[in-house]
C-alpha cells in the first residue's frame, strides 16, 4: 500500500527534528469524556499527522499554528497514512524559517535583476517613476519579494509572487510584439507588474502563509488599487487618464465578475494583463501534477495527460 505524507519520513523512523504546527483540531473521544489532539506538523518538503490521545487539550492551548517545535518520536503507517507518535514535543530553538515555508525555485536575486531590468526599460517617464516608488522602497521591495502568489492554488510559496509577476510581465512583453501598433507597451508591462501588488498586504507570510485581516475583508485587488492610487497621488503632474487606466488593469485582472472582478477588461491592455495572468496560473498548475498516464487535477477541475511510462522509457532510449 502506498503511504502518503511528508517526503523523507518512512515507517519506522525515529525522529528528532524541528517541524512547524501546520494545523490543530480537537477531537472527542468515542467512548470517553474528553477530547484527542490532531496535529499536522511538517517543513517545506511535506507534512505528517501526529495524535495525541493524552494531554492533547493542554497541547492544543500551548501551540498555534505557526509555531516551530522539537519533537522526538516515531514514523507509523496507519491505513496507508503516516502518523507521528509523539514522545517528547517542545518550543524549538534557533531554525531558519525557509525551512518550514516552500520557496521559489528561482534565485531571488536574480529575479530581483530582471524586475530592475523591466523597470528601466519603460520609457513612459511617469510610468517609470510610479514603479521605482515600489522597487526602490526597501520596505515594499522586501515584500514584494519573498510574498507567495496565493495561499494555495499557484506559486503558493515566498517569491511566488515575484516569480509569478516577472511571468505575467514578459508574456505581456511578447504580447505586445505580436500586437505593435494595437497596445501601448509601457502600459501593458507596467500593468503587469504592479496587477497583483495588494498581495503583500493581503498575505501574512513570516510563518505559516495565510490571509490577513486586510485580505480577507479587502482582498488584494482592492488593496493593490489603494496602493498604487497613493503612490500616484504622491507623484507631480501623474496624467489624470493613465492613473485610471492603470487602475483599472488592476481591477479588471481576474477578468470575470464570478472570479471576483470588480470590473471586466474595458481597453485591451487590460485584457491582455488578465489573460496573461490566467496564462501563468494554469501552467504552473499543470506543471505541478505528476504522475504518468491520465491524472486527475483538482485545482484545474480535469484530468491531466501526463504520457505513459513506455513512451517516456522510450524517449530517454532514444536521447541516450
Amino acid at each position: 500500500m502506498e503511504t502518503k505524507g511528508a517526503p523523507g519520513f518512512r515507517p519506522g523512523d525515529d525522529v528528532k527534528a524541528n517541524l512547524m504546527v501546520k494545523q490543530k483540531s480537537l477531537h472527542p473521544y468515542r467512548d470517553r469524556p474528553g477530547q484527542y489532539l490532531n496535529l499536522v506538523l511538517g517543513n517545506r518538503w511535506g507534512e505528517v499527522i501526529c495524535k495525541v490521545w493524552k494531554g492533547g487539550e493542554a497541547l492544543y492551548a500551548r501551540y498555534a499554528p505557526g509555531d516551530v517545535v522539537w519533537v522526538d518520536g516515531r514514523v507509523e503507517d496507519y491505513n496507508g497514512q503516516l502518523q507521528l507518535r509523539l514522545t517528547t514535543i517542545q518550543p524549538a530553538g534557533g531554525y531558519d524559517v525557509t525551512d518550514f515555508i516552500p520557496v521559489s525555485p528561482r534565485d531571488r536575486s536574480e529575479m530581483l535583476a530582471e524586475l530592475s531590468s523591466l523597470v528601466v526599460g519603460i520609457g513612459n517617464p511617469y510610468l517609470r517613476g510610479l514603479l521605482k516608488q515600489f522597487t526602490e522602497d526597501p520596505g515594499l521591495a522586501e515584500a514584494f519579494s519573498r510574498a507567495p502568489a496565493a495561499k494555495r492554488h499557484h506559486q503558493a510559496y515566498l517569491g511566488g509572487l515575484l516569480e509569478h509577476t516577472l511571468n505575467v510581465a514578459q508574456l505581456c512583453k511578447k504580447m505586445a510584439e505580436v500586437y505593435v501598433n494595437q497596445v501601448d507597451p509601457d502600459l501593458l508591462v507596467a500593468g503587469a507588474l504592479l496587477h497583483d501588488i495588494g498581495k503583500i498586504k493581503e498575505f501574512n507570510f513570516d510563518r505559516l502563509i495565510d490571509y490577513t485581516d486586510q485580505g480577507r475583508l479587502l482582498g488584494h485587488i482592492v488593496l493593490g488599487a489603494q496602493m498604487v492610487a497613493g503612490k500616484i497621488d504622491s507623484l507631480p503632474e501623474f496624467p489624470p487618464e493613465l492613473k485610471l487606466k492603470v487602475l483599472h488593469i488592476i481591477v479588471s485582472h481576474h477578468g470575470e465578475y464570478e472570479w471576483q472582478s470588480p470590473k471586466r477588461p474595458k481597453f485591451l491592455e487590460a485584457l491582455l494583463v488578465h489573460r496573461a495572468d490566467l496564462i501563468d496560473a494554469d501552467a504552473h498548475k499543470f506543471a505541478q501534477v505528476t504522475g504518468e498516464g491520465m491524472v486527475y487535477s483538482r485545482e484545474l477541475e480535469r484530468y491531466v495527460y501526463l504520457g505513459a511510462r513506455d513512451a517516456a522509457a522510450g524517449m530517454e532510449e532514444s536521447q541516450s
